[in-house]
């Protein structure tokens, strides 16, 4: 009897094909974990369709699942999700890139930990504290600097209340027991943000590990966004505030940034040795200085509050353990 495998990797995909869902499926193919791949396709047309089943053909990991409509980000992975076969579900952008044994790591961390729900890795770019520094110009070099920060960082895992939906493992019965993701989002943004918010309220344990590495291209700045997609966004929004009574669920990227800074603190003498948090906050630091806020004022207090937790984190380095 063949065992189910590690995990359902869940991919939606949009045309775009070259630039984002091949790439995506080619690091895939250098994860040689027993995984299962399911491509939801919102009917992105007949050259991507071929496109597709050429990917398949050169892993039978794939599964395709062609849809007749547009439904999607939410429906898609919901689709996705009904058809998979594994415990543990990976919903994961299709403009990411997988390094070898990071799904191997996700998974392993889960089953470790049977109390965590939802978790999350380190990335490029998340507007929360799985972002991390990286200045390198190439997709390349991003994954080489952030497995570098994971062979540095090891053994660093933190609760949070918000993960961002480029690569998360969900429980499978947890994603069922809340029936998905919610699909009156339509074609995208939020309903990760409706499902994040769910789950904390819930009590659930949402992680993030230090340890993992993911390659996300993102979208970019609100403001360099089309006109069809910021009316998206603040449609959906609205939506999310009329569930649930307010429009924000967490704090700022750069005050998670600086949480972060202030965790690592907290870690000193509890079993990590001081090399890997003194370079983890290094590179958090860096991040800290990109994210200054454009009002002095702003500015003014987020800067005191930096140099309060550089304080800090330097005299426990110091201090005897």
């Amino acid at each position: 009897m063949k065992s189910s495998p590690i995990c359902s990797v869940i991919i939606v995909s949009y045309k775009g094909f070259h630039e984002t869902t091949g790439p995506c499926l080619q690091s895939l193919l250098n994860c040689t974990e027993d995984i299962e791949i399911i491509i939801v396709d919102n009917n992105s047309g007949p050259i991507t369709r071929e496109l597709l089943s050429q990917a398949a053909w050169k892993d039978p990991r794939i599964t395709l699942l062609f849809l007749d409509e547009n439904r999607g980000y939410a429906a898609g992975n919901n689709i996705g999700a009904r058809a998979a076969g594994s415990s543990l579900l990976l919903l994961l952008n299709s403009d990411t890139l997988v390094p070898r044994h990071a799904l191997q790591r996700l998974c392993d961390l889960m089953d470790e930990n049977p109390n965590w729900d939802m978790l999350g890795p380190v990335t490029n770019s998340a507007g929360n504290d799985q972002h991390i520094f990286c200045d390198a110009d190439t997709p390349q070099k991003i994954i080489e600097q952030g497995s570098l920060w994971c062979s540095r960082t090891p053994g660093i895992n933190f609760r949070t209340d918000r993960l961002i939906f480029f690569c998360v493992v969900i429980r499978s019965e947890l994603y069922q027991s809340f029936q998905g993701l919610d699909e009156e989002f339509g074609l995208g943004y939020y309903e990760d943000t409706d499902f994040v918010y769910r789950a904390v309220k819930s009590g659930k344990q949402l992680i993030i590990t230090e340890s993992v590495f993911v390659y996300h291209k993102g979208k970019g700045r609100f403001s360099r966004k089309s006109g069809a997609i910021r009316k998206l966004m603040k449609r959906n929004k609205k939506l999310f505030k009329k569930k649930h009574g307010h429009g924000e669920t967490t704090d700022h990227w750069r005050i998670k940034n600086l949480q972060a800074l202030q965790r690592y603190q907290t870690y000193l003498g509890h079993g990590l040795s001081p090399q890997p948090l003194q370079y983890a906050f290094s590179n958090r630091w860096k991040l800290a200085e990109t994210l200054m806020p454009n009002s002095p004022i702003k500015r003014f207090f987020y800067r005191r509050q930096l140099k309060a937790v550089l304080k800090l984190f330097r005299d426990s380095c110091i201090a005897p353990t």
